[in-house]
């Protein structure tokens, strides 16, 4: 387990570790381009699946980087919010829950 590195361009990624605070932010060894550390949670798709891919890329442009997110569901009680699976839940998700 640990932080992940995720190049979007790519479609990879790289455990980076368990603590956060000493991550600096690194380039895609394929590509080059600036990599996005994500949560441990994340668990990505196959290279070959584009269309999972579009949908990670929607998250993490938005502020989701499958940290946990709760839903208040009355004073005081929480609800864990599990992670949308497809472009369109993930278009419902982001109305819902962005700050």
């Amino acid at each position: 387990m640990g932080y992940k590195n995720i190049c979007l361009e790519c479609r990879t990624s790289y455990s980076k570790g368990n603590d956060y605070k000493n991550h600096t932010e690194s380039n895609c060894p394929q590509c080059g381009k600036k990599m996005i550390l994500v949560n441990h949670k994340f668990k990505p798709p196959k290279k070959s699946e584009t269309k999972s891919w579009e949908m990670v890329k929607l998250l993490v442009e938005n502020g989701f980087k499958f940290q946990v997110v709760y839903e208040q569901i009355e004073k005081g009680v929480y609800l864990k919010v599990n992670y949308p699976k497809n472009l369109s839940e993930a278009k419902e998700f982001i109305k819902k829950y962005k700050p």
